[in-house]
C-alpha cells in the first residue's frame, strides 16, 4: 500500500488558512452581535455645539437600532487632541468612537508633541456632514466681492484684517489658504469664538472673516456684513445665491466636515455595520433638511474606504498651508 507523504510546508499553509478562516468567522460573528454593551461617542468640544448635537442625534438613532446605549461624552480641550488621544489609546473593539470635526482631526497634525499618530490612530467610519466655509466682509469695507477684496489687500499689504476663532482652526487655515492663493498678505485677529468675531466684524474692527456657513447669515440679512463667497467646490444649499471662490477666480476648495471614527484596528465588519446604519439614518429626507438648516451641511452615502481616501486629500491640503505659514502648537 502506498503511503501518502504530506510536506510540513503544506501542513503549515493549511493551518494558516484555517486560522485565517476562523478569525474571519469570529469577526463576522462579533459584528453580528455588536454591540453587547454600551458604546461611548467622544466629542472633542463642549456640549451644545454643532458637533455635539450631531453626535447626540446619531447616538439616539443607534441606541434605537441596536438596543444598547450609545452615550455621548464631551472631552474638550487642546483643539480636540485630548479627545483624540483618549480614543487613540482605547481598545479597538468599536465601543469607543469619536465624532471629529475637520478642526479637531487636523489639530493632530499641528501639535509638536502628541501621544498618538493622527494619520494612523483612527479608523474612518462615515463623514456625516460636509460644507464649505463662508467669507463675509464688514459693510464698512469699501468692497462688494472677492475680486475687490483681493485688489484692496494688494494695495494695502498686511493692513486688511480678518477675524479668526482660533489658531489652527479650519476657519483660520482656510483664510490663510485664500490669502495664499490670491497672492495677498492679510492680518489675523483672534477672538474667543464666532460670536465675538462677528460682532467685531460688524462694527468694522476687522475687515473680513471666514466662518461656518450659518453663523454670519443673520448679520448679512441685517446689512451689517456682505456675503462674498463660499469655499466649497459648489454653492451651499443654505445660501445658494453666494458664489464659490472657484467661481470668483480663486483656486481654493476648503471644507468643514464632521465624521465618526473608531480606534485604528477596530474590526472591519463593525466599522461597516456602523457606516451602513448611520448612512441610512442621515440619508432620510428629514435628516438631510436638518443638516442644511442647522449645520449648513450635506451628506452623500459612501464607504469607510471612500472616507479614508477623502481624508488623504483633505489632510494634505491642510498640511500644505500649515507648512507654508509655519504654524505649530505646543
Amino acid at each position: 500500500m502506498m503511503k501518502l507523504k504530506i510536506s510540513k510546508s503544506f501542513l503549515n499553509c493549511s493551518r494558516s488558512a484555517l486560522l485565517a478562516l476562523t478569525a474571519a468567522l469570529a469577526l463576522t460573528a462579533a459584528a453580528q452581535d455588536y454591540p453587547v454593551k454600551a458604546v461611548r461617542i467622544i466629542v472633542p468640544f463642549p456640549a451644545g455645539g454643532s458637533t455635539d448635537v450631531l453626535a447626540r442625534l446619531v447616538a439616539q438613532k443607534l441606541t434605537e437600532l441596536h438596543g444598547q446605549n450609545y452615550i455621548v461624552e464631551n472631552r474638550p480641550g487642546a483643539t480636540g487632541t485630548i479627545a483624540g488621544a483618549f480614543v487613540a489609546k482605547s481598545a479597538a473593539d468599536g465601543y469607543t468612537l469619536v465624532m471629529h470635526s475637520s478642526s479637531s482631526y487636523t489639530a493632530g497634525f499641528l501639535y509638536r508633541k502628541l501621544s498618538y499618530d493622527a494619520g494612523r490612530a483612527f479608523a474612518p467610519i462615515l463623514r456625516c456632514a460636509i460644507s464649505g466655509l463662508y467669507i463675509t466682509s464688514a459693510a464698512t469695507l469699501p468692497i462688494k466681492n472677492i475680486k475687490e477684496l483681493v485688489a484692496l489687500a494688494r494695495q494695502h499689504p498686511n493692513q486688511v484684517t480678518y477675524g479668526t476663532v482660533g489658531q489652527g482652526s479650519a476657519a483660520h487655515l482656510a483664510a490663510e489658504m485664500f490669502s495664499a492663493a490670491a497672492g495677498i498678505k492679510t492680518l489675523a485677529v483672534a477672538y474667543k469664538g464666532a460670536a465675538p468675531a462677528l460682532v467685531a466684524q460688524a462694527s468694522g474692527e476687522v475687515g473680513f472673516s471666514v466662518l461656518n456657513i450659518l453663523d454670519p447669515q443673520p448679520f448679512v440679512k441685517q446689512g451689517k456684513l456682505r456675503a462674498l463667497a463660499v469655499t466649497g467646490i459648489k454653492r451651499s444649499p443654505a445660501i445658494p445665491d453666494v458664489p464659490t471662490l472657484l467661481e470668483s477666480g480663486i483656486n481654493v476648495e476648503a471644507n468643514l466636515w464632521t465624521g465618526l471614527f473608531a480606534t485604528a484596528g477596530t474590526p472591519v465588519p463593525i466599522v461597516n455595520k456602523l457606516n451602513a446604519d448611520i448612512a441610512r439614518y442621515i440619508s432620510e429626507p428629514q435628516m438631510n433638511t436638518w443638516l442644511v438648516n442647522n449645520l449648513g451641511g450635506e451628506f452623500s452615502p459612501h464607504t469607510p474606504e471612500q472616507f479614508s481616501e477623502f481624508l488623504k486629500g483633505d489632510t494634505a491640503q491642510w498640511q500644505k498651508i500649515i507648512k507654508q505659514i509655519g504654524l505649530q502648537l505646543d
